[in-house]
């Protein structure tokens, strides 16, 4: 198979030569052909300088975040041809001995998306693994559990293998939501998708930049998979009826206690709740209607950048 790598960096100088050199070797001893190895780069140390000396091919990640990052290197491999697509951090904590097992499932024709887990047994994550961290970790889990029905157990494996349709037909909304987005774009569009357990090393230099903390991290997700999931429509819309309809409701009351006597009406400031329940109701559904239209134009000028 003609297999493309995918790795989003931000300072990995000190061990993106032995990452490149690592996965590179790795699919060779598979019998696979390597297509392509693809960076992006958001750093300001030698990253891209050593990358380009090792051959990959660097995408410059523009500085929006991971996600977008790792969104548009996915799409710039896909030039490449490529039957599978391997995305991977540059950090060196994922093993690239693992990428057969990996591999697997998809040569077997059993999934088009494999995931890796550090939770699926005891004993994968080789460090000590915040208690903050891993409370983010099962919120954001039991989140895609519910908007895809799959038995997860993690959401930020950093290894991955998926089938080039994958990424042909990937949509993203968020800037940092790769991980959970890439599921759920999957899940909705009806591929196979698997979790396998998958090794955690220690970070050889540097530490993780995505955010400060997976806690923090919840804040910037949880807006876009509620975007994601439909709820702005499932729950603004029918809110801003609800509203709407009860200050017809508290209109229709005033005008039969004060008998349509306008003057009465203004004299006792009848109307006031009246226009609070239609000035909320208005706002819920247009800003329900708003994001719906943001949605659907991004997806838009996406499909024309690529």
């Amino acid at each position: 198979m003609r297999i493309c790598i995918v790795i989003p960096t931000k300072n990995e100088g000190a061990t993106i030569a032995t990452v490149i050199d690592g996965v590179r070797d790795g699919i060779a001893r598979l019998g696979h052909e390597v297509a392509a190895v693809v960076i992006t780069d958001d750093s300001k140390d030698q990253t891209r300088r050593i990358a380009k000396s090792k051959g990959a091919v660097v995408v410059i990640g523009e500085g929006k975040g991971l996600g977008y990052a790792m969104w548009k290197g996915l799409k710039v491999s896909l030039k490449y041809n490529p039957d599978v697509i391997v995305s991977m951090d540059g950090d060196g904590q994922s093993k690239v001995d693992e990428l057969s097992r990996f591999l697997e499932p998809i040569i077997k024709d059993e999934a088009d998306l494999v995931l890796g887990s550090r939770f699926k047994e005891k004993g994968l994550v080789k460090y000590k693994y915040r208690l903050k961290n891993r409370t983010g970790i099962f919120i954001l889990v039991r989140i895609l559990r519910y908007l895809t029905k799959l038995p997860l157990t993690d959401s930020h494996g950093g290894l991955r293998a998926m089938r080039a349709e994958v990424v042909a037909e990937l949509e993203m909304i968020g800037t940092h939501t790769y991980v959970q987005e890439t599921i759920i774009d999957a899940h909705e569009k009806g591929f196979r998708i698997t979790e396998i357990p998958s090794i955690w090393e220690v970070r050889q230099s540097g530490k993780s930049r995505v955010v400060a903390s997976i806690p923090v991290y919840i804040f910037y997700t949880l807006p876009v998979l509620i975007l994601r999931s439909g709820q702005h429509i499932k729950s603004l819309y029918p809110l801003g009826i609800f509203f709407i309809l009860s200050s017809f409701l508290d209109l229709t009351i005033v005008c039969a206690v004060t008998h349509f006597n306008l003057q009465e009406m203004f004299d006792k400031k009848s109307f006031h709740m009246v226009f609070i329940l239609l000035s909320i109701g208005l706002n819920l559904f247009f800003f329900g209607f708003a994001l719906e239209l943001i949605n659907r134009v991004k997806q838009r000028v996406d499909r024309l950048n690529f």
